[in-house]
């Protein structure tokens, strides 16, 4: 490809990369600096941008880790730390964030609008290239010693969370086994506790350093980051992939804007010739064939009630840019495990004694990929027998030649659509991410480049694939190839011998500092904390001007309703004539609402309200969902289609599928039931459905392999301290005997499940008879809510399509209210209170937390705007709560939650090394605020409402979410406000408002009397937690996970 040279950037030719056609390509650099830029032209109103460079780690010290974070801390040009997240609000942004890979590091940003972003770009490079890097800011962002002796820093506080997690102990094992030293893929990126304690006492450099003082090591850590970060963080290492509607003009100037500021600094250094610079992956590093099968056991500390482990099997692959075997391999592996009827989800998972819960295969993007196989929830006497019966299965499909050809093709067709989908649901990461890595180990201008980004076009190839071509992929891939396996077992002396050791090591600690050298840490952490904290200057925030809403672009969505409610007023649009055309007005007796967008394909849900289901029933509901899919059908004329034949027939007809509870986190009272169908097979959707709710049959074959899965999945779920806490607080909220997504909770399931699984032995017709019951009840026309979206006007028949199901309802009654969180609230979730709870939780080293008061239970209440302004006051980025905890490193993150389904408000702190302190300092904070002690900034104000009119426009991002809303905000919260009603709302929120609000409901958050509190924590920390509570006047009471609903000690009575 010829590049076009422009007086700074060279322009590369265009090119598109779905099969479409709609999202065009386009790629600059600069002819004096090397920057790079990539731009996706994707419609929807917001724009983002993935700033990325190729880092390098050859040790677990987690400079990369290190560097993610320091970044955002202040920059030559804007020298403040949360500068940068102060100035975001004001283009329209949340915030900023980042991640650090094994061979990357990417800083990212998302604006609604493209005049905020272009505005805040620069602003952005200039914290990447050019930070500050203070000794500070390293003090208190990475590591440190508190004053009362305890480790903390947010990047401790996140490491101490994940370090000895099931995930990253076999992560880190495995990239020590498959890759050499030298390649730079066997450390931890993240860095290790060890490493970052160590660091900070003593270089494990020893340079002529050997000779500083205890109290200059941060200093020397951070020369060593400075290093790293001189080493890494270059422009021409630097890609800015960018993704949405931006005028090219304007992007041009502003990179050229970039490129001269990167050029006005006088330690730049303009490199002599682009084509000669060495990239850290090129050439990329070369990764030898493993020599022989190996299989190795890794323990991760768990309770005693674990019994379940993990397996992974990992083989190298081919090279990074081998595309076309690399789909071959990914669709190869779609067809081994992808459905329940896939060859080795029959072996390993659909059975009556599973080997494990879940199966699948993943592909990581290194010079060279790797294939890894991990079998999830193993039961432990079953462990040591899943990689001799893996092999054996993939020998056995070679040597019977077993592949079902006529399902391999349904599958291709199905994954070219599953494509065209994610292009319209998901464009950004489609482009993002395979431009990252393209990037890293390839040529911008180079047909890599582009053939990264057009994966879907090799699929087109693999329709001719033979039977004995998949075969020899097989053989080739997973028989012919040495393998590495890790046995992942859990282990309570593991569990036990950590919490010994850190205890031992922080009383040492402590012993060792002594009264006056924790004194010292005290006022060394003071210190820095004034330092970081600099106000800044109003010039900076004067000189951002915050863009016009006009700049914000939205996407039209047109509804429609059947008409069969004359109370109801119908929409005067084109598609409600089109809706109104087909068939008599009386003709279908459900409710429906329809809304257009332009799309290939169409998606329809059936909410199904669970109000009416009886209390002894209501926990059959994750049966249901789990066993929908995946049962037998008997149609009208008796014929009756196995299991595995419905689920091929699935896989001819639709393109996606799903049961689950609720729109994303919101009306779980629901069970919603979606599917996903191209335009033309409308119709076969409309009939899968038919025959999903009212033709499967319950067996009791499918019904055990469905509670057998889940009760496997029970244990792994339990070791997440943050899945544990929302659980635990909605227990304390809800009547389970009214609400269907408590009683479907994996806590209340734990009881639950082993009773039926006892009555599907003993006496299955009982069970059979409830599941049928359950379906009758939830499958009345009565409780159906429809959602129909797609291209609605090129469907020529899109409502009398429902007219079969007519047959399987009695006389329809009026549709009952809308069911909300709030109508199933128990006594502590009507009147929050006295109820203090501490989880012990033996698989966690960190603590999390959930704080409930009382909230706003109206979706038009005119409180709603000022408490959504006042939230990200709090939690923003650079917000009162988030500067707090993780200026002090207590925790990596805190947020406040308006659930106004439930009509409730929550605090919630994750990954806390110090819960106590993190807790108080937001409860003394929020009272200064409330006393007037110390005001809010104006400028918070300001950036906190964009952020509200940022967040309006992330739920409508793409054309799908903004049908989605459609729904939700007409139907399901009946909401009368317009969304310019909305936008103008916020921007008139006042300061006064602010505070009333605050006083309203963010100070009974610590008020024992108005808040309920779940705090979840390790052995080693519960009782000096529950104590620290009672003093606080929290009365606390200390629980394990399995007396949440086993003793039953939340379900008041009035």
């Amino acid at each position: 490809m010829t590049p076009t040279v422009t007086e700074d950037f060279i322009s590369f030719s265009q090119f598109s990369v779905d099969p479409c056609e709609t999202i065009q390509v386009k790629r600059y650099k600069s002819s004096k600096t090397g920057l790079t830029a990539v731009h996706a032209d994707v419609e929807g109103p917001l724009v983002s941008g993935f700033l990325a460079l190729a880092t390098k780690v050859m040790n677990d010290d987690g400079c990369p880790h290190t560097l993610e974070h320091l970044v955002f801390l202040g920059s030559e040009k804007y020298p403040y730390k949360g500068a940068l997240d102060s100035l975001a609000p004001r283009a329209y942004a949340p915030g900023t964030n980042a991640w650090t890979d094994i061979d990357h590091t990417c800083y990212t940003i998302t604006t609604a609008g493209s005049d905020g972003f272009l505005q805040l770009l620069p602003v952005y490079v200039d914290h990447i290239l050019f930070p500050t890097l203070t000794d500070e800011g390293f003090y208190t962002e990475v590591h440190h010693i508190d004053q009362n002796g305890e480790d903390a820093g947010v990047v401790y506080c996140e490491m101490q969370a994940r370090e000895n997690t099931i995930n990253d102990r076999m992560q880190r094992k495995l990239q020590h086994l498959i890759y050499p030293k030298e390649s730079g893929y066997q450390n931890e990126a993240g860095g290790l506790m060890e490493n970052l304690r160590t660091l900070k006492i003593e270089s494990s450099n020893n340079n002529n350093n050997n000779e500083k003082e205890i109290n200059n090591n941060t200093s020397y850590y951070c020369i060593i980051v400075r290093e790293y970060h001189h080493q890494f963080y270059k422009p021409d290492n630097l890609v800015i992939v960018i993704t949405g509607k931006l005028d090219q003009v304007h992007l041009l100037s502003t990179l050229e804007q970039i490129d001269k500021a990167i050029l006005d600094r006088h330690h730049f250094s303009l490199p002599n010739k682009l084509s000669i610079i060495k990239k850290p992956w090129i050439p990329t590093p070369h990764i030898p064939d493993l020599q022989h099968d190996h299989i190795e056991t890794v323990y991760f500390p768990a309770g005693e009630e674990n019994s379940l482990g993990e397996v992974t099997v990992t083989w190298l692959g081919p090279k990074w840019n081998a595309f076309l075997q690399t789909q071959a391999i990914q669709m190869l592996n779609i067809y081994l495990s992808d459905t329940p009827i896939a060859p080795l989800k029959k072996v390993f998972v659909e059975r009556n004694d599973p080997f494990c819960t879940e199966l699948d295969f993943r592909m990581a993007e290194r010079s060279r990929m790797t294939v890894t196989a991990t079998f999830q929830n193993v039961p432990l006497e079953r462990a040591d027998q899943i990689v001799p019966k893996l092999v054996s299965t993939l020998h056995q499909i070679v040597n019977t030649q077993n592949i079902d050809m006529k399902r391999m093709m349904a599958l291709i067709k199905k994954e070219k659509q599953k494509f065209l989908d994610e292009y319209e649901t998901h464009a950004t990461y489609m482009v993002a991410l395979p431009a990252i890595t393209a990037y890293l180990y390839g040529d911008l201008g180079s047909d890599d480049f582009v053939n990264a980004l057009q994966q879907a076009k090799y699929l087109d190839i693999l329709v001719d694939f033979t039977k004995e071509d998949w075969l020899h992929l097989l053989k080739q891939t997973y028989i012919d190839t040495a393998y590495t396996a890790l046995i992942g077992k859990p282990s309570q002396s593991l569990s036990t011998d950590l919490i010994q050791d850190e205890r031992k090591r922080t009383e040492n600690q402590r012993a060792m500092l002594g009264e006056e050298g924790l004194k010292r840490l005290a006022s060394k952490l003071d210190h820095a904390n004034r330092m970081n904290e600099a106000q800044i200057p109003s010039r900076i925030m004067d000189g951002f001007p915050i863009p016009s809403v006009s700049s914000i672009s939205s996407i039209e969505v047109l509804s429609a309703i059947n008409p069969y409610y004359q109370n109801t007023p119908l929409p005067n649009t084109l598609v409600q004539a089109h809706i109104n055309r087909d068939g008599h007005v009386k003709d279908i007796p459900f409710f429906i609402q329809y809304d257009h967008i332009s799309s290939a394909f169409v998606s329809i849900s059936v909410y199904m309200n669970t109000s009416s289901m009886p209390s002894h029933l209501r926990p059959y509901g994750r049966m249901y969902m789990d066993t929908l899919f995946a049962s037998p059908i008997r149609m009208d004329n008796s014929t009756l289609i196995s299991h595995d034949d419905v689920i091929q027939k699935l896989d001819l007809d639709i393109i996606s599928y799903d049961a689950s509870l609720g729109y994303q986190a919101s009306f779980r009272e629901y069970i919603v039931v979606t599917i996903k169908v191209e335009a033309k097979k409308y119709v076969a959707g409309v009939q899968w459905l038919q025959h999903l709710m009212w033709n499967i049959e319950f067996t009791h074959d499918r019904l055990v392999v469905a509670v057998n899965k889940t009760l496997n999945d029970i244990p792994q779920a339990k070791r997440s301290g943050k899945l544990v806490t929302d659980w635990t607080i909605r227990a304390i909220h809800t009547d389970i005997t009214k609400s269907t997504e408590a009683a479907c909770s994996y806590l209340y399931q734990d009881t639950f499940l082993p009773r039926v699984l006892k009555n599907l032995n003993q006496n299955p017709d009982q069970v059979i008879q409830d599941m049928n019951d359950f379906r009758s009840i939830l499958c009345r026309g009565e409780n159906l809510r429809v959602h129909v979206m797609g291209n609605i006007l090129n469907l020529k028949k899109p409502k009398s399509v429902f007219r079969s199901w007519k047959r399987y309802q009695g006389k329809f009654k009026s549709l009952p209210p809308v069911i909300r969180s709030k109508d199933v609230c128990g006594l502590f979730g009507q009147r929050p209170g006295h109820c203090t709870t501490v989880v012990v939780l033996p698989s966690t080293e960190s603590s999390f937390s959930i704080h409930s008061a009382k909230g706003p239970s109206d979706f038009d209440s005119p409180e709603i705007p000022p408490l959504l302004v006042l939230m990200e006051m709090l939690h923003a980025m650079e917000g009162v709560f988030t500067r707090i905890v993780r200026g002090l490193g207590l925790a990596y993150k805190c947020w406040i939650s308006n659930l106004t389904e439930a009509g409730l408000i929550s605090l919630c702190i994750l990954r806390s090394t110090n819960i106590l302190s993190a807790f108080e300092q937001i409860k003394n904070v929020t009272h200064q605020l409330a006393n007037g002690e110390i005001q809010f900034d104006t400028y918070a104000l300001e950036g906190a409402k964009s952020s509200v009119i940022f967040d309006i426009a992330d739920c409508e991002n793409t054309r799908e979410l903004a049908a989605a809303q459609s729904f939700l905000n007409k139907v399901l919260r009946q909401s009368k406000r317009q969304k310019l009603e909305f936008f103008k709302a916020v921007q008139d929120v006042t300061m006064e408002d602010i505070i009333r609000i605050l006083l309203k409901y963010i100070v009974p958050l610590f008020d024992s009397n108005t808040s309920n509190h779940v705090i979840v924590s390790s052995g080693a920390k519960s009782q000096e937690i529950a104590h620290s509570f009672f003093l606080m006047g929290h009365p606390a009471q200390m629980i394990k996970v399995e007396d949440v609903y086993g003793r039953n000690i939340f379900q008041q009575v009035e």
